[in-house]
């Protein structure tokens, strides 16, 4: 399933709104398949709900550990 993209590159007022109606069919369809496999909707809710925390999380601590290993380089260049 085709996801669009940003009306416009940077920022814009609805940058956020665009984003979730952009990715509400695959969304729906993704809640719907699993409902379909068996799973109940409050389950599969709190599922995605939980991937989407620990991504969120993985991504911030990768962000972190980036951050410190270029800090970490820099400091050793001034040595």
């Amino acid at each position: 399933m085709k996801i669009t993209g940003p009306k416009t590159t940077g920022n814009y007022p609805d940058r956020f709104e665009d984003c979730q109606t952009a990715i509400e069919e695959v969304f729906v369809q993704l809640v719907v398949e699993a409902t379909r496999a068996g799973w109940h909707h409050e389950e599969v809710l709190a599922a995605i709900t939980a991937v989407a925390d620990t991504t969120a999380l993985a991504l911030d601590v990768k962000g972190k550990t980036d951050t410190e290993t270029r800090l970490s380089k820099l400091m050793k260049k001034k040595d």
